[in-house]
Order: structure tokens, then sequence, then C-alpha cells
């Protein structure tokens, strides 16, 4: 098994671990979080995010901020660090140590309003990547 593919699996069994989003499942709001792991020179984060049973937009997509997304826009992700919705329910991505993730960043997750002709920030969760 090849170092990325280790690296991919081991970061996708973090996010299985990780708890029930609990009061975010319960509101109607699509949920996100992230899960990091450091293999040899690079890091492994995972984005993962659930629909809380409303349909996906045809232009909902998931970012990793380095800012809360409310705050600093949605079109202010980390390079690279997005993926659109209805690709699944996860998506992973590599950095080498050098630009490495560590410390806060958001997880949020974005619909298209064809009313406005704007993206809307649905929701976003804190999480720290070490």
């Amino acid at each position: 098994m090849a170092l990325s593919t280790k690296a991919a699996a081991l970061a996708l069994a973090l996010l299985g671990a990780l708890p029930a989003q609990g009061a975010a499942a319960a509101q109607s709001a699509p949920g996100t979080w992230a899960a990091a792991v450091h293999v040899k020179e690079t890091q492994v984060v995972t984005i993962g995010w659930n629909y809380n049973g409303n349909p996906v937009g045809k232009y909902d997509w998931v970012g990793l901020y380095n800012c809360d997304p409310d705050k600093c826009g949605v079109n202010s992700y980390v390079s690279g660090a997005w993926q659109w919705a209805s690709y699944g329910t996860s998506y992973t991505f590599t950095r080498e140590l050098t630009d490495s993730l560590v410390g806060a960043y958001w997880t949020g997750y974005v619909s298209y309003d064809y009313a406005s002709g704007q993206y809307r920030l649905m929701s976003s969760q804190m999480n720290i990547l070490a």
C-alpha cells in the first residue's frame, strides 16, 4: 500500500472515530468537521460532512479555512482544500509539513442561493488540527 493510500486510510479511520455531531445534527443545516494526521513529511487532512436530511444542491461545497468563514468570507478557504458536496461525504488532501496546517481551522458547508445569485455559508465548525 502506497504511503498516500495508507495516510488517506488512516485519516478516514480517524474521521469515522469522531463523535456524532450532537446538537449540530439536530439542526437543519448541514454539518462539517475535519481530522488530520502527520505521515512522514506530509500532513493528511480529511474534511467530512453530512447533509442532516437536506438535499445536496448542485453547487454546494465544503472547504477548510484558517479563519472563521462567517467573518472572512466563503471564498477565503485554504488553497486546494475544498470539494463539491455532491462528490461524497469526505475529502482527503495532503500538505507538505513546511506548509503544515496546525492550529485552529474551520470547516464550512457552502450553498448557492439562487434567489440572490451568491454563495452562502450554511454552517461552520472550528477544528483543532495537530
